[in-house]
Formats: structure tokens, C-alpha cells, sequence
């Protein structure tokens, strides 16, 4: 499956598991008995709401339920691709993991990351990292690296990158091939999305993650050897080769996952 430019259509995220998790709030015996007992408590304060708020209580348990499932999945999908990296199976994957704190700590950040995530073949992607980290452990360091990365981004993120990226083979071909895209300014971007200076803190977290920065060439400033710093708004940024290297890796994680 291809990973489209954030103006097209991007792949949907599957693959449930059986793997038992621990159940969110709202959705054991004390979640359930916490939500009855706040429902009740409001019902007796404010009688003429009992019965509206009956059915936002089981609206709440219908939505912890779907939140757990798609939780599940998430899960799942990491140890999914982490399996698949490694050539281990999942059982395998997760007694590898365990058996070091540094790895502990690492799992349980990608994991955390796919479970709050909207974006699709972000969890495979994590998964992937790990994966490639129980193959060689020489890689610990760089897949540290990219697990982080990974981690902040977001389909917002994704659609602004997404303007400073080409990808030069055609559609439906499968091509997992980006490169860089032209310069542009923050204010061009935040316009065309209609975001506007919101785009702002979206920027910075693509500038802080390594993944956007300023084109302006080594040498150039000004007469007094000083650098002119533009506006937030209005300075022009470029991809960088993580950024390239980003897209691949969610393209590569959306063809494996299909």
C-alpha cells in the first residue's frame, strides 16, 4: 500500500490481536461502579437529568470499550511489526524486552505512542524499531532515535511535511521513494491548510524532531557577519533528509501491514 502525499487518501490501520490488556478506566468492575456511582450522584442533585444522564453513563461505557479495542489493536500492531523485524514471534519479542531495563523503558514509550495515535502505520512503524533493535543491537542508538521521532508526529504533522516532500513514482505503483520538495514559507502553509499561525507549534515540533529546517546556505549573513532571524511566520523552511526518511519509513510500514 502506498503512503499518499497528506493531500490524498492515506492507508487504514488494521490487524486486532487477542493479546490481553490491561482494560482503560471505565471498563473493570471499579471503572464501571465509579461512572454508576457518579451517574446516580447527579441523578439525586439534579432529578429532572436522571434519565438524560443515564444514557450519556452508557454512551461513556460504549465509547471506554471502543477506546480499549482500538487500543488493543494499536498494541498489537507494535508487536506485530517488531515480530516481523526481528524474526522472533511475538512471545519471543516480548521476553526479549523485558529482560533489559533500557528496553523496558523503550517499549513502553512506543507503545504508549501507538495507543494514543490517530495516524496509520505509526504503530507499525514503532514496532519496526524495536524490531530492528532485538535484530542488532548496534542499532539501539539510531532506532532510539527514530522512535522518538516517530513518537511526535501526528496526521497534522504528516500533511505539513507532506508540502515539503515529492514523490516522484507514481500513484498506486507502491513505491515506498520520497525526496525533498521545494522551499516554502510557514505563512504559505499555515494559509493553504487554514490553519493560519497555528501551524506555529506544529512547525516547531517538525523543526524540533529534526524533520524540517532553514534553507538558508553555510556563509551567507550580513555585512557585519551577523545572521538575519524572519519572523516565525514568515521564514522559509525546507525538508530534511529525516523527513525523506520519515515518509519512507511510514510508506514501508503501510506496504508491510497490507
Amino acid at each position: 500500500m502506498n503512503y499518499e502525499n497528506p493531500n490524498g487518501d492515506t492507508p487504514a490501520d488494521e490487524n486486532p490481536s487477542d493479546d490481553p490488556l490491561p482494560h482503560q478506566y471505565g471498563l473493570g468492575a471499579a471503572g464501571k461502579g465509579t461512572l454508576a456511582s457518579a451517574v446516580a450522584f447527579l441523578s439525586v442533585v439534579y432529578p429532572a437529568a436522571a434519565i438524560p444522564l443515564a444514557g450519556v453513563g452508557a454512551a461513556l461505557q460504549a465509547v471506554g470499550e471502543r477506546l480499549n479495542t482500538l487500543q488493543q489493536v494499536r498494541t498489537s500492531e507494535v508487536l506485530a511489526a517488531a515480530s516481523k523485524e526481528s524474526a522472533l514471534s511475538p512471545e519471543e519479542v516480548v521476553r526479549e524486552l523485558i529482560e533489559r531495563d533500557d528496553l523496558v523503558l523503550l517499549a513502553a514509550e512506543a507503545i504508549d505512542a501507538a495507543r494514543r495515535s490517530r495516524l496509520p502505520g505509526k504503530a507499525a512503524t514503532l514496532g519496526q524499531s524495536l524490531g530492528a533493535i532485538l535484530a542488532d543491537d548496534a542499532l539501539l542508538d539510531l532506532e532510539s532515535v527514530w522512535l522518538r521521532i516517530v513518537s511526535v508526529v501526528e496526521p497534522p504533522h504528516i500533511r505539513i511535511l507532506g508540502l515539503f516532500l515529492e514523490h516522484p513514482a507514481p500513484r498506486g505503483t507502491g513505491s515506498t521513494l520520497w525526496r525533498t520538495g521545494p522551499v516554502m514559507k510557514v505563512s504559505d502553509v499555515g494559509e493553504g491548510l487554514g490553519l493560519d499561525e497555528a501551524v506555529l507549534p506544529l512547525i516547531q515540533d517538525l523543526i524540533r524532531a529534526g524533520l524540517l529546517m532553514d534553507p538558508v546556505e553555510e556563509g551567507v549573513g550580513t555585512e557585519a557577519g551577523t545572521f538575519v532571524i524572519a519572523d516565525a511566520f514568515s521564514q522559509s523552511l525546507k525538508a530534511t533528509p529525516l523527513g525523506v526518511q520519515l515518509f519512507e519509513r511510514l510508506s514501508s510500514a503501510a506496504v508491510e501491514s497490507n
